[in-house]
């Protein structure tokens, strides 16, 4: 079967920019290799930004309708029992990935998208001058443009041959809802020894509890994800934060390997979006948003192209330009402040200085919202 576009992915990202194209008049199709609802591991917290996604993309009424809790404060804490309270420029949003996109893939097709979950890409051949051929376990597809939209690292990254597989990463992550008395509307980002744990609201009175930390410290604490919780709760605030919280969810989400570093744009003419194109740190709270955004900034290219209207190259000139002007300076600073996060010292200094100097924690969230 042939199609204009084939995305390769079923998350924020992919379900945005499928629905956007086939609003626009393209034949698209949407491959997802896993099946909806799941749990994913994320930390479920959309920054202010994504609502103007939600809201472009028609969706933002069925997001609220789904239990989306409002945020309107930011938390930071250190193991030393610094701490520093900021409001949010505009609310946020809170919402598990279990809901959301299933919502998303939902309404991509509603659009006209061919939907497929439950499909994995096992092969990836072609070029934007002559058409893809897409294998996968439900088949061949076809398709004149293809994005990647699949996440911060699957098995086709190896088939791509991406160069960012060949730097070693030492951080994992876990995730799992927990539920107790009132979780306030805050984000709250605990930083320990070894790691740091956010804590934020998401749909039925639960608490998305997500934390990241380094593969030695993880050894460490016994190897096992609720040791490693663990020693995070040397953070006093963090401790008291899930006093009388209980795990609800049936098993940890993990990950290893956390991609942090710079990836390209474009392989082998594939466009990338979302965590596919570049992940940021955590705990900036945005790779969200950003996954929503990438979408809005590549549709009216990848439009242009497929209509004819617009070259190849001045399309992936034009959208690697975009993304680095839109992306750029957050994924630099996202990466500082997480380096930051896992030295006790410059943690317990950046609290301390945003706790003094509320400027400075106003310039932060600016500076990792673009």
């Amino acid at each position: 079967m042939s199609y204009d576009v084939v995305i390769i992915g079923g998350g924020l990202a992919g379900c945005s920019a499928a629905r956007q194209l086939a609003q626009r008049g393209h034949d698209v199709c949407l491959l997802e290799q896993h099946t909806y609802p799941r749990h994913k591991l994320c930390g479920e917290f959309l920054s202010p930004e994504a609502q103007d996604s939600f809201r472009q993309l028609g969706v933002l009424d069925a997001v609220m309708a789904a239990g989306a809790q409002s945020i309107g404060r930011t938390r930071l804490t250190d193991a030393r029992g610094a701490t520093t309270e900021h409001p949010l420029p505009r609310p946020a949003l809170g919402l598990s990935r279990y809901r959301l996109d299933a919502l998303l893939f939902e309404a991509a097709g509603t659009a006209g998208v061919d939907g497929r979950s439950g499909t994995r890409v096992t092969g990836l051949q072609g070029s934007l001058a002559e058409g893809f051929v897409v294998d996968t376990t439900d088949g061949t597809v076809e398709g004149r443009m293809v994005l990647g939209a699949y996440g911060r690292r699957t098995r086709l990254d190896r088939t791509l041959d991406r160069p960012f597989l060949d730097e070693s990463s030492p951080y994992v992550g876990f995730k799992a809802h927990y539920k107790g008395p009132g979780v306030p509307d805050t984000i709250e980002l605990h930083s320990a020894p070894g790691g740091y744990c956010g804590v934020s609201p998401v749909e039925g009175t639960r608490a998305n509890v997500c934390w990241i930390g380094r593969v030695d410290a993880l050894k460490a604490a016994g190897g096992t994800p609720e040791a490693m919780l663990a020693d995070l709760r040397q953070n006093p605030a963090l401790e008291a934060r899930l006093q009388g919280l209980q795990r609800v969810s049936d098993r940890f989400e993990a990950v290893s390997q956390v991609p942090l570093m710079p990836k390209d744009r474009f392989v082998d003419d594939v466009c990338m979006v979302g965590d596919s194109a570049g992940m940021i740190a955590p705990l900036c709270g945005d790779g969200m948003a950003m996954a929503l955004q990438a979408a809005d900034l590549v549709v009216p290219l990848a439009s242009e192209v497929l209509r004819g209207e617009r070259p190849a190259p001045s399309f992936r000139r034009a959208y690697d330009r975009q993304w680095r002007q839109t992306f750029g300076t957050r994924m630099r600073m996202g990466r500082w402040v997480h380096a930051a996060a896992f030295r006790p010292g410059a943690a317990h200094t950046l609290v301390r200085a945003c706790q003094w100097l509320p400027p400075l924690a106003r310039w932060l969230i600016r500076s990792t919202r673009g």
